[in-house]
């Protein structure tokens, strides 16, 4: 129930978009949208200034005063006011209506004073949606726009604030290229988020310590699977940005973006590991209930062909003929008739359990030994 509840609520923000026919660069406020707040960093190799909560005048301030400006749109909700500072900061009103759509997908778009770059962080809950966060890059400036109120970015905002490393000392060049890589570092642990559930999974299946359920595990296939093709987009995002023409990146930021790069592929690769794992569990959990019910159905048969020839004896003198004709069952009347058909089921039982013995029938999988083992250690 939970699950239908939370893809209907995925299909309301994918389809939740001004109507048909409306013209380019209507914009409409995502669903449960944030309140908006405007986070100012404004940074140079020897002073820093930061608010959190900025207004227009000051961000116009701080573009004439500071080597970069660092302005975090944080919550969707106003949207005259996004729509304001963006006509002030000269940004297109397609520009705009990619920045209040959350669903568009990472991609790279060039103007004439900036650049339009979107990404995706992963949800820090493990689930299949990622939030989208626009940036904006111009000579001066470096906008992000965001909807939840988590900041995803306060490392690098400690960075700058402490002044660690050399992002003090570059342009916002390099302070995109922190932003993506950032991002796409949030990736190395959801990856690796997976990859322990799948282990678990997998010893749960061998050893059978838990019911396993298929269900489960698919659902975290459709899971990697999306953040593959989330990722697979970021890649071509790099890739765009180092040899596109128009691109704001220098040379110098390529040489880091690919590092950036190599970083995407390597998840993706992890990613295409964990497809291929997940698919596999899925066969192997098939595989071993198949065997398990073999087995089940395997006792149940050597039971079933132990108790026929008894069953057959007991109802064969389990018939009442009378006894005046010595071929109506002379038995009847031995003195040693009763043992004799006790002797001739046990007799009947032993022979069966001979030859399933010599079939290895009896034989016990090493699964099962295993589990045998473990409810001894747990004894």
């Amino acid at each position: 129930m939970a699950k239908n509840l939370k893809r209907r609520s995925l299909r309301r923000n994918l389809f939740h978009r001004p109507p048909p026919g409306s013209s380019p660069g209507t914009v409409i406020p995502p669903l449960n949208a944030a309140p908006t707040t405007l986070k100012l960093l404004a940074y140079s190799p020897d002073e820093v200034f930061g608010a959190e909560h900025g207004d227009l005048p000051q961000v116009k301030k701080l573009l004439d005063s500071y080597q970069v400006t660092w302005i975090s749109v944080v919550g969707l909700q106003d949207v005259e006011l996004i729509q304001k500072f963006c006509t002030q900061m000269g940004f297109h009103r397609l520009t705009v209506e990619d920045i209040i759509n959350q669903n568009e997908r990472p991609k790279v778009e060039h103007y004439d004073n900036y650049s339009y770059i979107s990404v995706h962080v992963p949800k820090h809950d493990g689930r299949s949606e990622s939030e989208m966060i626009s940036i904006l890059i111009g000579d001066h400036f470096v906008v992000s726009f965001q909807n939840t109120l988590v900041d995803y970015l306060e490392a690098i905002r400690n960075r700058i604030q402490k002044k660690v490393g050399q992002i003090r000392f570059k342009n916002c060049e390099y302070l995109c290229y922190a932003i993506i890589d950032a991002v796409i570092d949030m990736y190395f642990p959801i990856a690796e988020h997976y990859a322990q559930l799948l282990d678990v999974a997998e010893e749960d299946i061998i050893h059978g310590l838990k019911p396993v359920a298929v269900l489960e595990i698919y659902n975290m296939r459709s899971r990697i699977n999306y953040f593959h093709r989330i990722l697979w987009s970021h890649k071509e995002l790099i890739n765009q940005l180092m040899r596109d023409p128009e691109s704001p990146m220098s040379e110098e930021i390529c040489v880091y973006l690919r590092d950036c790069f190599d970083h995407t592929i390597q998840i993706l690769d992890f990613l295409d590991n964990l497809k291929d794992n997940s698919k596999t569990l899925i066969d192997l959990h098939l595989s071993l209930q198949s065997h398990r019910s073999n087995e089940i159905i395997k006792f149940l048969t050597i039971i079933t062909a132990t108790f026929i020839p008894m069953t057959f004896v007991t109802g064969l003198y389990g018939m009442n003929f009378h006894q005046s004709s010595p071929w109506n069952m002379p038995e009847l009347s031995w003195t040693y008739g009763y043992p004799f058909a006790l002797i001739l089921m046990a007799c009947a039982a032993s022979s069966l359990w001979l030859y399933f013995y010599k079939q290895n029938w009896f034989s016990i999988s090493p699964a099962t030994k295993r589990e045998l083992e473990q409810e001894k250690d747990k004894g």
